[in-house]
């Protein structure tokens, strides 16, 4: 939401991390021990007009309450969240202006999880009392970013002003509409006949918006890296203390009705056939007419801790390793074979997810290819469509031989296994070895051995196919050049609907 600033920002373009409403912070040589000094002259804007409201740590800390579920019931990640944070008695507001976290473990990446990466937006204590809490908030929420909330109409739109001399960025334009629009044809057609200004549309309909006079504007980084998740479940949920309690926000102890040891997708052999049986320089050409980049799941070729030795397969422009290889190889025999080896020679039926409602428009089409691919060596999957949160339908129906598309994190990797970590008591958590690699994590503080811990990690994580990905994209954002000079930003996990601050107009 754009009426909320972050603890910590990142650059629009570059996505390089930046103060935000903490002007400084610092960890201690414990790993653990953290410090933001806060800035103490944002005041909170309702109806694009400050309040006699400061932000100061108290406005923090609620902050944090809400993340790790406490007193509410909405949190998307409670579990994640208290495993992080702690509870209310380690967060220490040292003056009004500065917070020091006492975490309950090592934690290098503070920084980056309170930034506006995610959905640590900064709300006001003072104002929560005002109006009675949750439910008043929602009515009347107040931030102290650079729009104010004007009003919201379920599934039809939403609007903000824009706050004038805003601390950080006054934005150039007085009024910004977001409207919910899920046809692409329909998003395309307000592009063209100046009801909308910015928006998004599926790449086959980019040349039909160029030839109507719309900019195309490429994002500055790779926007979108889908990829499949292969859900399989334990025996048992994550269970703790006694008497026996889920960890925050997890499933309840006892047995997991999604568990089935004969699942096909168990199978490494079975794993190993169905990503040798894709060809990616297809998907990349018939999809994003060749502008993507190989992916390796959570391991971004541009980060330190990658391995060359996971992308071995030259893409179709001859790279291999970081300059652009494919973890595996498009070879229906070598998936065949594969196939021979596993515990299901003559084939199965499975599942596959997507959501038609994604912000990544091709996800349900690249569905369907897939199922023609595995088709080939016996493999017969039901493309389902799913509105919404597919992790989320994950929690309320949990069931054995599926997947999801979806995107791989791009956290720093010792967070990024958070999302598979069986300890927090959520979703499709399996893996031992993903656990184990997180508690090493935990223990050292020094950057050159978690960079060790990252590849023998993803050694294990490539070698066995635990999931199948596919291609990182570059996004793009369409907008009408009558109205919009420049809107060129990073749109990373959420497509054109942020960073408008930026957004320059047409001056007339």
């Amino acid at each position: 939401m754009p009426i909320y600033d972050h603890l910590v920002g990142r650059h629009y373009q570059t996505n390089e991390e930046q103060p935000e409403m903490a002007t400084d912070w610092n960890v201690g040589e414990d790993g653990k021990t953290w410090t933001f000094d806060l800035r103490d002259d944002v005041p909170f804007y309702r109806n694009a007009e400050p309040m006699d409201i400061l932000f100061d740590a108290d406005d923090v800390t609620l902050g944090f309450e809400l993340l790790t579920g406490e007193g509410t019931d909405k949190t998307r990640r409670p579990e994640t969240w208290a495993g992080r944070l702690d509870t209310p008695d380690k967060w220490v507001a040292v003056t009004p202006h500065q917070i020091r976290l006492d975490l309950p473990h090592i934690n290098l990446d503070i920084a980056f999880l309170l930034s506006e990466e995610w959905e640590t937006g900064i709300i006001s204590r003072d104002h929560w009392d005002a109006v009675g809490g949750e439910d008043g908030y929602i009515d009347d929420p107040v931030g102290t970013g650079p729009w104010s909330y004007i009003s919201l109409e379920t599934n039809v739109g939403v609007v903000h002003e824009r706050v004038e001399d805003h601390w950080r960025q006054t934005p150039y334009f007085h009024e910004l509409e977001g409207r919910f629009i899920r046809e692409a044809q329909t998003r395309l057609a307000q592009l063209i006949t100046d009801e909308a200004h910015v928006g998004n549309v599926p790449r086959d309909l980019y040349a039909q918006a160029a030839i109507s006079g719309l900019v195309v504007s490429r994002s500055t980084l790779p926007g979108r890296h889908p990829h499949l998740r292969l859900v399989y479940f334990r025996e048992n949920n994550a269970c703790f203390g006694d008497p026996p309690m889920p960890p925050p926000g997890g499933r309840q102890c006892g047995p997991n009705p999604g568990h089935d040891p004969d699942d096909p997708l168990r199978d490494v052999n079975v794993r190993l056939a169905m990503n040798h049986a894709i060809d990616r320089d297809d998907i990349d050409q018939g999809f994003f007419a060749g502008d993507t980049f190989p992916l390796v799941d959570y391991f971004p070729p541009w980060r330190e801790d990658f391995k060359d030795e996971w992308a071995p397969y030259p893409n179709r422009e001859g790279k291999t390793g970081a300059e652009g290889g494919w973890p595996y190889d498009y070879n229906v025999e070598k998936a065949q074979n594969f196939m021979a080896q596993s515990n299901f020679p003559d084939g199965f039926e499975t599942t596959l997810a997507c959501s038609p409602t994604s912000s990544f428009t091709e996800n349900c089409d690249i569905a369907i290819k897939l199922k023609e691919y595995w088709e080939v060596i016996g493999i017969n999957a039901t493309v389902e469509q799913r509105e919404g949160s597919l992790t989320r339908w994950l929690g309320q129906e949990p069931g054995a031989n599926r997947m999801i598309i979806g995107s791989p994190s791009l956290d720093p990797i010792c967070t990024a296994v958070e999302f598979w970590w069986y300890d927090d008591g959520g979703g499709y958590r399996e893996h031992e070895e993903i656990s184990e690699f997180k508690y090493a994590c935990r223990q050292t503080t020094d950057i050159e051995e978690r960079n060790k811990l990252a590849q023998e990690f993803g050694d294990w994580w490539v070698d066995n196919a635990i999931s199948i990905p596919l291609v990182w994209v570059f996004d793009a954002a369409i907008y009408n050049p009558k109205y919009v000079s420049e809107y060129r930003v990073n749109l990373l996990h959420m497509g054109p609907i942020r960073y408008h601050e930026f957004t320059v107009p047409v001056y007339q």
